[in-house]
């Protein structure tokens, strides 16, 4: 005997379709929102230095723009990419000075990974503009970075991306799924030195004929700081497979001598 149902059938099916609805409802996905400052929701390609790069990300933070006309009209606030040549991760972040800092990332089995920035031979702090000035790990996983209980904007950070990073609650993201390890540590090197000009600074900070450190000026740098860690890594690496493990003496040695 067929089983009977409670209600007719044009009713059940009814029922039937609209509980099919909200479940479809409840699993639609949404687009999460770039973040804010973010000009980019994939790589794009970025001109600077006579030459373009990949950008992983371009962020734009008008408050930390100089005022006035100048050639940080033309420049993003802050860019990622990854060298080509080393493979290593770089950024160009503008300070609260109006000024361009540079960084590049190395991973954990790099020579000078977990360096402070007065420990990096000279070899390596001298190839760039004032030596270098910055050395500490990844901001999104360091959870004492937060202003006034909130987490740091990664707009203003100095970490490792994906192509665009689209989820930004670093009280959660420990390991992140990237080209790049999951913790890097970044050397960095900064523009606010005598001769540089400083478009936010007080107005007796500057003298006559600094110059402004420009988007092209700090990139070069990036790539030649890229290129000297790049090297320091091949070569400890090639110094540590040269060396050969000791070697046991063979059996009986001993009682002939």
């Amino acid at each position: 005997m067929p089983k009977k149902f409670p209600y007719p059938d044009s009713s059940r099916k009814e029922k039937m379709a609209e509980r099919s609805k909200r479940g479809s409802k409840s699993k639609q996905i949404v687009e999460a929102p770039l973040p804010a400052g973010l000009m980019n929701a994939a790589p794009v390609s970025y001109p600077v230095a006579d030459t373009s790069i990949t950008a992983l990300q371009v962020y734009h933070n008008p408050e930390r723009r100089p005022s006035g006309d100048g050639p940080w009209n033309a420049e993003a606030d802050k860019i990622a990419w990854v060298d080509e040549e080393s493979g290593l991760g770089c950024i160009m972040l503008r300070q609260k000075n109006g000024t361009i800092s540079g960084y590049v990332g190395v991973g954990p089995d790099h020579p000078l990974f977990g360096f402070n920035s007065d420990a990096v031979p000279d070899a390596v702090s001298r190839s760039v503009h004032g030596g270098i000035t910055y050395g500490k790990p990844c901001e999104v996983n360091r959870f004492e970075r937060r202003a006034h209980g909130k987490p740091r904007q990664e707009r203003y950070t100095v970490c490792h991306t994906t192509w665009v990073r689209q989820v930004q609650d670093y009280r959660t993201v420990q390991i992140t799924d990237d080209e790049f390890h999951e913790d890097l540590w970044w050397l960095g090197f900064d523009t606010d030195h005598p001769g540089d000009l400083v478009p936010n600074a007080r107005h007796d900070r500057n003298q006559k004929g600094d110059a402004y450190r420009d988007q092209a000026f700090v990139f070069e740098n990036c790539v030649e700081l890229a290129k000297r860690l790049k090297h320091l890594g091949e070569e400890m690496h090639s110094d540590r497979d040269k060396v050969e493990p000791p070697r046991l003496p063979s059996p009986g040695s001993e009682e002939e001598a």
